[in-house]
């Protein structure tokens, strides 16, 4: 898999694709907070960064758990526009796929959906360097020896507690982007930057 995944926990974002794309905020659980990681993972000025991957979690609505995953290394046609990534996500959403238990379903190239959402996730992660993202964590320049890793964030709610302490179990360490509070998707950015830095 691949050695960066970006793992983005939305506690009301929608599971399905009941949402529409003119109001794609205000009807999708706050969906385009996870859609702007997509960009902010994935993609850079003109290229895909192929040694990347996103994981959807989405806990909203009735059909949640569902997780949607996103390999840079296989993906193709993702645009930067967040209307485009909604789009993107709206047709990965529609439909079955999978059972609880079954692990990722590919649906289209790069993009494939389970049906389960933190578990799930961590049955399909290959690192066992885990790191959570929380402001009161310590630094992360100081903390990241390689260029790889999963990386756990909230998104406009914060991070559940529960999820919280079953990474800590995992032996997950919590770090820090700096003392001031960011939106998720640059928080993605920063760390990705900082990950750029070490390769």
């Amino acid at each position: 898999m691949s050695a960066r995944s970006f793992v983005i926990v939305g506690q009301t974002a929608l599971a399905s694709d009941a949402f529409l794309l003119n109001d794609f905020p205000g009807t999708s659980g706050r969906l385009d907070v996870l859609a702007r990681c997509v960009r902010a993972a994935l993609l850079v000025s003109h290229g895909v960064r192929r040694d990347a991957a996103v994981y959807l979690v989405l806990l909203g609505g009735p059909r949640a758990p569902r997780t949607v995953r996103i390999a840079g290394a296989d993906v193709k046609f993702l645009r930067p526009d967040e209307r485009s990534i909604a789009t993107l996500l709206q047709k990965v959403l529609t439909g079955d796929h999978g059972a609880a238990g079954d692990g990722f379903v590919p649906v289209k190239p790069g993009i494939a959906v389970a049906a389960g959402g933190l578990d799930a996730v961590l049955a399909d992660l290959t690192t066992e360097s885990l790191y959570v993202l929380d402001e009161t964590g310590s630094d992360a320049r100081g903390h990241l020896r390689s260029a790889g890793g999963a990386f756990f964030l909230g998104d406009h709610v914060g991070f559940n507690p529960d999820a919280r302490a079953q990474l800590l179990s995992l032996g997950a360490r919590t770090v820090s982007v700096g003392p001031v509070s960011l939106h998720t998707d640059d928080v993605v950015s920063v760390v990705s930057n900082e990950l750029d830095r070490i390769a």
